[in-house]
């Protein structure tokens, strides 16, 4: 198993060239066609009300397509760069998630307030993660990230979610040096029944060798004691289901998704 497509979302942030860079270093490894799409919104009103782009957005596509031509020579990657022909904020949004479905992973950053009008819609990896269909992986604002995927924390529960997210994410597994699958236990855990299938066997017979942990929180959020134990951990990359926001009982499921693509500090493989 491989990723033989992989999309990296290009913008004028001064994050792209950290993305560029970790999206080429898995397409190496992988063998994978490098595509690259420049998606951003346009400051300019009047720009967005004609469906153009202005010679501001015009501008920061150039200089996007010759930044990821040179990181793609210098990989020695097949690959293609596009742009967007305007930058309308829901434009920008949705044609990130069709062109998502047509790739094997979808490579994007976090949202930085502090790089203003050059980053990407706030909401758009929260919406890229629920509608792709795809995995996506999201790299951290601060920092590069040269590795990804040789120690990586697995978030187990048994879902739909986390059960897609691990299918998704096998390409990696199967690569990585250390795999730990951790799930976390609140004082609100339903009581399940006992699960058919060990986790680390599945693994086993995809070639992946992981060892298992679980913990109980009472006084932390679940989500902050799983990042915790992925940093404790050494983790580089954190794999996990992604929820949405559905009607009552589960309101509020999608919250903890919300809280990890804002603060997670290792680049994170979302599926929903």
């Amino acid at each position: 198993m491989s990723y033989k497509h992989i999309l990296v979302h290009l913008d004028s942030s001064p994050h792209v060239e950290a993305r560029i860079d970790a999206a080429a270093a898995l397409a190496v490894r992988h063998g994978a066609f490098l595509r690259g799409l420049f998606a951003q919104a346009d400051r300019s009103t009047t720009s967005v009300i004609a469906r153009r782009s202005s010679e501001h957005l015009a501008e920061a596509s150039s200089r996007s397509r010759e930044l990821f031509q040179q990181k793609l020579q210098a990989a020695g990657l097949q690959g293609q760069w596009h742009g967007l022909e305007h930058g309308e904020y829901n434009h920008v949004i949705r044609e990130l998630i069709i062109w998502s479905r047509f790739a094997d992973l979808t490579v994007v950053s976090q949202y930085d307030r502090e790089a203003g009008s050059a980053a990407a819609p706030e909401e758009l990896n929260e919406q890229l993660v629920l509608n792709a269909g795809r995995p996506v992986l999201v790299l951290p604002y601060a920092g590069t990230f040269p590795v990804i995927g040789k120690r990586v924390a697995v978030a187990w529960n048994a879902e739909r979610e986390a059960a897609r997210a691990l299918s998704d994410a096998m390409p990696i597994l199967q690569e990585a040096s250390e795999v730990t699958v951790v799930t976390v236990l609140t004082q609100n855990t339903p009581h399940t029944e006992t699960h058919r299938v060990g986790i680390l066997d599945h693994l086993s017979l995809h070639g992946v060798k992981a060892e298992q942990t679980h913990f109980t929180v009472t006084d932390i959020g679940a989500m902050d004691a799983l990042l915790a134990r992925a940093m404790d951990s050494g983790a580089d990359l954190m794999v996990m289901g992604a929820h949405g926001h559905y009607g009552f009982p589960f309101l509020h499921r999608g919250g903890g998704t919300r809280h990890m693509l804002r603060t997670c500090p290792v680049p994170l493989l979302l599926s929903h």
